[in-house]
């Protein structure tokens, strides 16, 4: 059988309410799911399966887990991304941003003036549970520089300012 298992709990662990068809009944089951599952992992349950032949006793159910998707983060063996916006000005200046974790609720994250997007900041042991050594994998934040849309003169006035101050190529070299 094939579950659907919410992210955080496949990668913390815990429990998943689960019902099973047995005949013409339902059976509501509670299954624990070991912290670290990922899709494609199989749990076996002992004795809850089909009912053997000739009154023999019942056999083992097993159940394919798939990993619901999460709203911010992404799973990458024990390591997990997630994608933080960040201004122009926070890039160039540096800042301290409040990011949430997986099992720490929020932390704070400074990020270094001059930051670039797409780079990667580490948070050592915040990422998931290995199944077998129980060590936990990183959290890595991935900077994304979120530009305006839309700029009032004023801000406008101020980036083309920036522009002749701080003339920049950010491609020269590269081809």
């Amino acid at each position: 059988m094939e579950i659907d298992v919410p992210f955080q709990v496949a990668a913390e662990g815990g429990s998943h309410a689960l019902g099973l068809q047995r005949g013409s009944n339902t059976e509501r089951i509670t299954v624990k799911i070991p912290a670290g599952v990922e899709t494609g992992s199989v749990i076996r349950l002992a004795g809850q399966g089909e009912p053997g032949q000739d009154g023999g006793p019942a056999g083992d159910l097993l159940l394919t887990i798939r990993v619901a998707p999460h709203p911010w983060f992404r799973r990458e063996g024990n390591n997990i991304l997630l994608e933080v916006p960040i201004t122009p000005s926070e890039a160039a200046l540096g800042a301290k941003v409040d990011v949430p974790t997986l099992s720490e609720g929020t932390v704070t994250v400074t990020i270094p003036p001059g930051t670039s997007s797409g780079m990667k900041l580490r948070l050592r042991g915040k990422g998931i549970p290995d199944r077998k050594t129980k060590r936990r994998g990183d959290q890595f934040v991935v900077v994304k520089i979120a530009v305006p849309k839309d700029l009032d003169p004023e801000a406008r006035k101020l980036f083309e300012q920036l522009q002749q101050t701080a003339p920049q190529s950010p491609r020269a070299g590269l081809w």
